[in-house]
């Protein structure tokens, strides 16, 4: 589920990065493309049962008992599923402004609680996911939820305060980084799909 939730948050990120510089006049393309990816992503949280880094090991764990901290995996699958339903909120509502022309600075705002989660997850993630799971999940898992947490601040200076001239900064900063997290979800799923074969 990781993999896939970077990947298609990444794709949204890049598309309102071509908004943000002004590339698209429309704003009912991005908030087309913005808004069915919301709707992926927060349909992908709410039916699946539990995270693709945690399945593998969890099971086992919480019958044996083994590892540092059996229950760790439901503490992780909560922190990811909150995110990712974050991150999709701020997806519908991209596309909620792109197609009826809501005012910028509510996203700015909501992108306030978008850097603290995201923040948060961040700091859970660097601490407790390296020594279960390998450097591999840990550095790709963290990269992605820091350079979120940045875009998520970025976004919030940006679009609340109506600095015309980050406008085109942030358009470029959400453009790289978002190319960067798609990038990371794609690696997160094809090693998860590789560990399955």
């Amino acid at each position: 589920m990781e993999g896939i939730f970077f990947a298609l948050i990444g794709a949204a990120l890049f598309s309102q990065s071509w908004y943000m510089l002004g590339v698209y006049s429309e704003g009912r393309t991005v908030g087309l493309f913005v808004g069915g990816i919301g709707l992926l992503v927060i349909g992908a949280v709410l039916l699946s049962p539990a995270s693709t880094l945690t399945d593998s090991g969890s099971a086992w764990m919480l019958l044996t008992g083994e590892g540092t901290k059996p229950y760790a995996w439901l503490a992780q699958t909560m922190v990811m599923k909150t995110l990712i339903l974050a991150w999709g909120l701020y997806a519908v509502g991209v596309a909620a402004h792109g197609l009826w022309d809501f005012d910028e600075k509510a996203i700015g705002f909501y992108s306030v609680f978008l850097t603290v989660l995201s923040g948060i997850a961040f700091m859970y993630f660097a601490v407790e996911l390296e020594p279960l799971y390998g450097t591999a999940a840990w550095l790709g898992i963290s990269a992605a939820t820091l350079f979120l947490t940045v875009l998520a601040a970025m976004m919030f200076i940006t679009l609340s305060f109506t600095f015309n001239v980050m406008r085109v900064v942030t358009g470029w900063f959400i453009l790289v980084g978002g190319s960067v997290v798609a990038i990371i979800g794609l690696l997160v799923l094809s090693t998860a799909i590789s560990s399955f074969s």
